[in-house]
């Protein structure tokens, strides 16, 4: 099943926005948890702090005026119970209960708090959550010395008269030493919660519907290009190279669509010189052929007189070995083009490769009376070439050179970034735009062969990576330029 990228494209966009905002709304959330169980905390600590300095102060104030041990008692633990609004249990060391706001539906936390009255007989202030995971209470036991006693009987009736704490934590703390508890519920960090993840929820309904449509149509606005190069490409199919997408986006899409109209014109040219291959391939093998074909039946049907068959074999004879050459170099120039297992590369001196092919071309030129002036240097030139291919492709361009040179030809080798061998002749040049179809197959001028020759050539070049170009001498004739990685 297909899957358009523009779904693709919105839907990635809508898991990266949803993504983001869960995570931002989970540590939203815990940094708020923390933060609610932390004030809450302080605030436990702030309240104890002020009952204990209640305590302190009633005591002192009440044994100034002298009143009753029981008045004072009471009156001190009444003054310092309307100081704070949580509830909170006062512990001796000894484990019993002196005073406890509980209420009723609260006794139960009694059994939670040993921890924290332990940690505080130590002389610390300790605190705690209950229960550990989802906390809805948080304890903060703060140590503190009070000489006088509380009067019995001051917890609410059905509290606990005390708690059970280890023995090593009673000889640790003197005996004048109390411990308040204060508690509060945190239950109200589950409403926050719980409107945190309702505001969050909301946020995402809302950010995922305005992240879809403008994913959908930056996603239809992105694509578009695409919908453009596709009827391209299906015209192409069809073989018809005369619509060039036009993309004007200025990003990625605008280079494709700009390599894809060079490659739709290289494929045009291709197109089209394939064609003219095609015909001028079945006109020259027509040419030979309709020759030895008109003269095999003048023979049978003795159109010819007796005294002509030497000739008219003679005449089939060279069209066959014609016939043979072009069709040799057809097959040559196609393995040339298709098998890259027919080169064999290594580096070679390019000079001794240029000598090897004056000897070759020689005869050649002696029958012409061309003089062949080459221009080599004296250091070694090398470069990683197929040796037979090379010489090759420098023969066939040095054959073309001495057809059409009046008097001399020129074969220089150059080093620098790139090896260059320059082919030149002093004939009449190229006539206008030639040099730019001298490649082309069966192209060729009046003092031309099959018309391959050149092709064979630029393909060796190509196939070595190199490039190869023709244009008019600055003085007179043609010149042809092979450029050549140095290694």
């Amino acid at each position: 099943m297909k899957t358009s990228i523009t779904f693709k494209v919105v839907l990635v966009y809508l898991t990266l926005v949803i993504g983001s905002l869960m995570l931002a709304g989970i540590l939203t959330n815990s940094a708020i948890q923390n933060y609610v169980i932390q004030a809450t905390r302080d605030n436990l600590i702030q309240s104890a702090q002020r009952v204990i300095h209640q305590f302190e102060s009633t005591g002192t104030n009440a044994m100034a005026s002298k009143p009753t041990k029981a008045a004072r008692q009471i009156d001190a633990v009444s003054i310092a119970a309307q100081s704070v609004e949580q509830e909170y249990v006062i512990v001796d060391p000894s484990g019993h209960i002196l005073w406890n706001t509980f209420s009723r539906a609260d006794f139960s936390m009694l059994t939670q708090v040993r921890g924290v009255v332990v940690q505080a007989l130590q002389g610390h202030i300790a605190t705690g959550l209950y229960p550990d995971h989802n906390p809805l209470f948080e304890f903060v036991a703060i140590p503190f010395t009070y000489t006088i006693s509380f009067p019995a009987g001051m917890s609410p009736p059905g509290a606990m008269s005390r708690l059970i704490l280890p023995d090593e934590h009673l000889v640790k703390a003197n005996r004048n030493t109390k411990v308040i508890v204060l508690f509060t519920r945190i239950s109200d960090l589950q409403r926050i919660t719980s409107q945190i993840w309702l505001a969050v929820a909301q946020g995402l309904l809302i950010a995922s519907l305005i992240t879809a449509i403008v994913g959908v149509i930056v996603a239809r606005r992105l694509m578009r290009p695409a919908g453009v190069i596709k009827q391209a490409i299906l015209r192409v199919r069809e073989r018809d190279f005369s619509s060039i997408p036009v993309v004007r986006t200025g990003d990625e899409w605008e280079d494709f669509a700009t390599a894809f109209g060079d490659m739709v014109r290289s494929l045009q040219a291709f197109d089209d010189g394939q064609k003219r291959f095609l015909q001028n391939a079945s006109h020259e093998l027509k040419t030979p052929l309709m020759a030895i074909r008109g003269y095999a039946e003048g023979l049978r049907d003795g159109v010819f007189e007796q005294s002509e068959a030497f000739r008219i074999l003679d005449i089939v004879a060279q069209e066959s070995v014609r016939l043979k050459s072009l069709v040799d170099e057809l097959i040559y120039l196609s393995k040339l083009e298709t098998l890259e297992e027919v080169y064999t590369f290594a580096p070679y001196d390019m000079a001794m490769i240029i000598y090897a092919t004056i000897e070759r071309v020689h005869p050649l030129a002696k029958e012409r009376n061309i003089r062949i002036l080459p221009d080599i240097p004296h250091e070694s030139v090398t470069a990683m070439v197929d040796r037979d291919k090379m010489v090759q492709a420098l023969l066939n361009l040095a054959s073309n050179a001495v057809r059409h040179a009046r008097r001399q030809i020129f074969i220089r080798l150059t080093a620098g970034d790139t090896v260059q061998v320059i082919v030149e002749d002093d004939g009449e040049g190229f006539r206008d735009g030639d040099e730019t179809r001298v490649f082309e197959r069966f192209f060729h001028g009046a003092k031309g062969d099959t018309g391959l020759g050149l092709p064979i050539a630029k393909a060796i070049i190509d196939k070595h990576r190199g490039d190869m170009y023709a244009i008019n001498a600055s003085g007179a004739g043609a010149r042809f330029v092979i450029l050549l990685p140095s290694r």
